[in-house]
C-alpha cells in the first residue's frame, strides 16, 4: 500500500507545463531519432526480413512519429482544453495526455506501413499496431516525463530556498499605501484573480481578515491601474501584492506564495518567477 501512495502522490503532482513551443519540438524530434534507431539496431517485430530498405523503413516511422506528434499538438490537445477547461496539469493528467500522443501515433504509422509498404489497409492489424508502438514508445516517453518533472521540482525549490534566504520586506507587516483599487487600498490587497470577465479581489478587511471582492474589469485593465506599485503579475490568471508575501516554496511548475493573513497560495508561472528572484 505504501508503494501505492507513492504512485498516486507521483501522479497527483503538478506537471510543467510546456510554455516554449521550441521546447516541445525539440523533444519530438528527440524520440523521433529514438524510435528510428531502436528499431534499426533491434529490429523488433521480425522487421529484419526487410534488410534491402529497413533504415529507410525505419526512418519513416521516426518520422511519422514527429508528424502526428505535431499535428496532436496543434490539432487535438486544445479540443481537449476547451472540454476540460484549464486545470492544473498533473502528472498523471500529462500521462493520458501521452496515451493520446501515442494512439495518434499508431494510427499515422499504421496507415503508412499498410498504404506505403503493403499497398491496403486491413484494419484488424491495428491492434497489433497499437501494441507494438505502446510497447516501443511508453517507456522513453514516461522516462523523459519524470526526468522533467524532477529537473523542474529541484530546479524551482532551489531558486525558492534563495528567495526565502533573503529577508522579505514585509514579512511581519504591509506599509500603508494610500491608492486604492475598487476602493480597496493596495495595502489590503492579497491577490487579484482573473474570472474571464471579472477579477476577483483578495484582500484584508477592516477586521482583519481575509475576503473577496468581485468586479467586472480585466486583469489587464486592472494591472494599468496598479503600474508602479507593488501589486505585479505573476501568473496569466494572477496579480499579487509582493511586499504581502513571506514565505515560498516551488513546484514544477515555477513558485508558489505564501501571504501575510492569507490562506491562499498564488502560484507564479515560470515566465515570471525572474521578477521575484530578483527582487
Amino acid at each position: 500500500m505504501e508503494f501505492l501512495d507513492k504512485i498516486i502522490q507521483l501522479l497527483k503532482k503538478p506537471f510543467p507545463e510546456e510554455e516554449n513551443k521550441a521546447i516541445y519540438f525539440r523533444n519530438v524530434v528527440a524520440i523521433g531519432v529514438f524510435i528510428t534507431l531502436f528499431l534499426y539496431i533491434f529490429k523488433p517485430f521480425d522487421m529484419s526480413s526487410a534488410q534491402s530498405n529497413l533504415f529507410l523503413m525505419c526512418l519513416g516511422f521516426g518520422g511519422i512519429t514527429v508528424v502526428a506528434s505535431i499535428f496532436y499538438d496543434w490539432c487535438i490537445r486544445p479540443l481537449f482544453r476547451l472540454i476540460s477547461g484549464r486545470k492544473q496539469l498533473t502528472f498523471g493528467k500529462w500521462i493520458l495526455n501521452m496515451i493520446g500522443i501515442i494512439l495518434t501515433i499508431s494510427l499515422a504509422n499504421f496507415i503508412y506501413i499498410r498504404l506505403f509498404i503493403f499497398g491496403y489497409i486491413r484494419w484488424e492489424f491495428f491492434p497489433i499496431m497499437v501494441k507494438n508502438t505502446f510497447a516501443i514508445g511508453i517507456f522513453p516517453v514516461v522516462a523523459l516525463g519524470v526526468i522533467s518533472l524532477l529537473r523542474q521540482e529541484k530546479k524551482y525549490q532551489t531558486i525558492a530556498d534563495e528567495i526565502n534566504q533573503k529577508e522579505h520586506p514585509n514579512s511581519r507587516t504591509v506599509p500603508i499605501n494610500d491608492q486604492s483599487v475598487f476602493d480597496i487600498p493596495f495595502s489590503r490587497i492579497r491577490y487579484i484573480e482573473a474570472l474571464q470577465n471579472y477579477v476577483k479581489i483578495g484582500y484584508i478587511n477592516s477586521e482583519g481578515r481575509l475576503a473577496e471582492q468581485t468586479e467586472r474589469a480585466t486583469l489587464k485593465s486592472i494591472l494599468d491601474e496598479v503600474a508602479g506599485s507593488a501589486i505585479v503579475k505573476c501568473h496569466r490568471s494572477f496579480l499579487v501584492n509582493r511586499e504581502a508575501i513571506i514565505s515560498t516554496a516551488g513546484n514544477a511548475q515555477g513558485l508558489l506564495l505564501t501571504l501575510l493573513d492569507c490562506d491562499k497560495i498564488i502560484p507564479v508561472s515560470r515566465s515570471y518567477v525572474a521578477v521575484f528572484r530578483d527582487e
